[in-house]
C-alpha cells in the first residue's frame, strides 16, 4: 500500500466526522511551491487532491482536463482568503479507485519537482492531459490480449537485440511504439517494425498503415515476426518481461524513467499489472525480414489520390525470401551502433 493509499484509509476512518458534508484534508510536501493536500469529501466517499494557489494564477476552466473517473475543478473554501483558490482533483468513479492513486502519486511527484506556483500549475495540466489520454484510450481495463501480445514483443525484440548491442540508454531511445511512430524501433538510419501471431497455420501479420512497411528516407526498414504459443499458468507474461528489462537497467536512473514514461504511453501501468498475470507467452519461432523492393506491401505510392488509413494482412510465408539470418542481423546492428 503506497503512502497516497494509506492517508486515504486514514481520512475515510477518520471519527471527527459526524454529519452533514465536509472534507478532511492532509497537507503533502510541506515545502512545495503551493499547498498540496490529499482530501476525503464525506458522506460522498470520494478521494481528491487539492492545490491551494494564488487567485491570480488560477487557470481558465476550459483548460482544466476532464476524463474517465477524474474531474478537475477551481473552487473557494471558506479556508481560502481572496488571494487564494484552490484546485480540486476529484475521483468521479470508484471503480478507478487504484489508477486513480497511480496518477495522483504520478502527479504530485511531478508538480512538487517545480521551482515556482506557475510552473506547478503547469505540470499539473501537462499531466492529467497525458492521464486523460491514457483513461480514454484505455479506460480501467487496460490492454485488450492482442496490445497485450504486441507490447510484449517490443520488449522481447529490445531485450534480445538492442540492449545487448546498442546498450541501454540507445535501446530505450531507439522504442519508438509507444509514441505511435510508423515502426516500433528507429535508429540511426534504420527501422524495425515488429509483429507477433498465434495462429498456428496460414499465420498472417496485419499491418496499421500504408507507411508501416515504407521504407522511403530509410537505409534499411526490418520486420520481426515473432509466432507464439500462449498458455495460462506458464510461459513468460507481459508482467514478467517488464520487470525483466527493470532490473536490467536498473542502474541507469535517466534510463528507467524514460522506459516507465514509455510503458505509461504504451498502456501498461502498475495498476492494471494483475490483469496480465494469467496469460504466458512461449517463443515457436522467429524470423527477420528485410523490406526492401519486391517485399509484400502497400506503400503511400501505391495509392491514388484521396486514399489512406489502410489496413491489410500479409502471409508469413510469402515473406520468407526476404529472412535474414540472426547472425547477419545482429552484424548490422552491431555496424550501426557507433553511428547513432
Amino acid at each position: 500500500m503506497t503512502i497516497i493509499e494509506d492517508v486515504w484509509k486514514s481520512l475515510e476512518d477518520d471519527s471527527k466526522y459526524e454529519t452533514g458534508t465536509c472534507i478532511l484534508k492532509r497537507r503533502l510536501e510541506p515545502l512545495s511551491s503551493c499547498d498540496v493536500f490529499l482530501g476525503y469529501e464525506k458522506p460522498v466517499n470520494r478521494r481528491m487532491l487539492l492545490l491551494r494557489i494564488s487567485f491570480s494564477n488560477t487557470p481558465e476552466i476550459e483548460s482544466l482536463p476532464r476524463s474517465k473517473g477524474f474531474e478537475v475543478m477551481a473552487v473557494s473554501f471558506p479556508e481560502d482568503d481572496e488571494d487564494h483558490a484552490t484546485l480540486e482533483l476529484i475521483l468521479t468513479d470508484s471503480r478507478f479507485n487504484d489508477i486513480f492513486t497511480n496518477l495522483v502519486q504520478d502527479v504530485v511527484d511531478n508538480i512538487t519537482a517545480q521551482k515556482n506556483e506557475k510552473s506547478m500549475i503547469k505540470a499539473f495540466i501537462e499531466r492529467l492531459v497525458k492521464w486523460q489520454q491514457f483513461l480514454d484510450r484505455y479506460g480501467q481495463e487496460g490492454l485488450g490480449d492482442e496490445a497485450q501480445r504486441g507490447l510484449y514483443g517490443e520488449l522481447w525484440f529490445m531485450r534480445k537485440y538492442l540492449i545487448p548491442i546498442l546498450g541501454i540508454n540507445k535501446a530505450i531511445d531507439a522504442w519508438k511504439g509507444p509514441a505511435r511512430k510508423a515502426q516500433d524501433f528507429q535508429f540511426s538510419d534504420c527501422a524495425v517494425e515488429v509483429k507477433t501471431t498465434i495462429s498456428k497455420q496460414h499465420q498472417k501479420m496485419n499491418i496499421a498503415s500504408e507507411r508501416q512497411l515504407d521504407d522511403t528516407g530509410l537505409a534499411s526498414l526490418f520486420l520481426q515476426h515473432l509466432s507464439l504459443m500462449e498458455s495460462s499458468g506458464s510461459g513468460e507474461t507481459l508482467n514478467d518481461i517488464v520487470e525483466d528489462i527493470r532490473k536490467t537497467i536498473a542502474d541507469e536512473p535517466a534510463a528507467s524513467q524514460k522506459m516507465e514514461d514509455s510503458l505509461f504511453d504504451a498502456g501498461y501501468l502498475n495498476a492494471q499489472a494483475h490483469r496480465y498475470n494469467k496469460t504466458g507467452y512461449n517463443v515457436r519461432y522467429s524470423s527477420i525480414f528485410r523490406v526492401n523492393e519486391g517485399f509484400p506491401r502497400i506503400t503511400e505510392r501505391d495509392l491514388a489520390n484521396g486514399v489512406g488509413d489502410v489496413h491489410y494482412s500479409i502471409n508469413v510465408s510469402e515473406c520468407m525470401h526476404y529472412a535474414v539470418t540472426e547472425s547477419d542481423f545482429t552484424m548490422f546492428i552491431t555496424e550501426k551502433k557507433d553511428g547513432y
